[in-house]
């Protein structure tokens, strides 16, 4: 399947606040020692924060000639939209209040790891899905080129 598109963008911003997440899990714990295993809780609290940071902290785009997917971390959580389901799109911007990772918004799902700048690509069914990105006018004009593409039959 050939790739129009592909674009991976790092919350670096949010790696680091989980890795001190992760770090505070370590020297800051509660109850060390006073039952068994529990010199283990920090270890384990840190290495989740660290998993928790790596899987919501990177975010791929990507578009073919079908499709266009998003998916965080390795490839979970993902999604797919067929590019005959995309009714329109448009460089936007979110609030900054409507944060990061997966959320429900006024305008659809936001699917963000970092900054505000933003995709709205509203599908035919009316629902639509805010896509964060670092390069909104290239992701929205490789988008609109798969859709010409596909409408052309090629």
């Amino acid at each position: 399947m050939r790739t129009l598109y592909a674009h991976t963008q790092v919350g670096w911003w949010s790696r680091l606040l989980f890795l001190i997440g992760a770090v505070f899990a370590l020297v800051l714990p509660p109850h060390r020692g006073t039952y068994p295993g529990a010199d283990l809780v920090p270890w384990l609290a840190a290495l989740a924060i660290l998993v928790l940071g790596v899987l919501s902290t990177r975010l791929t785009v990507r578009i073919d000639r079908d499709a266009l997917r998003v998916a965080f971390g390795w490839g979970w959580p993902r999604r797919t939209l067929q590019l005959t389901d995309i009714r329109s799109a448009e460089v936007t911007r979110t609030r900054w209040y409507e944060g990061w990772g997966i959320r429900s918004t006024r305008r659809g799902w936001l699917w963000n790891v970092a900054g505000l700048d933003a995709v709205l690509v509203r599908l035919s069914s009316g629902k639509s899905l805010l896509i964060g990105t670092d390069e909104p006018r290239r992701l929205h004009a490789a988008l609109a080129q798969a859709r010409a593409e596909q409408q052309r039959g090629g």
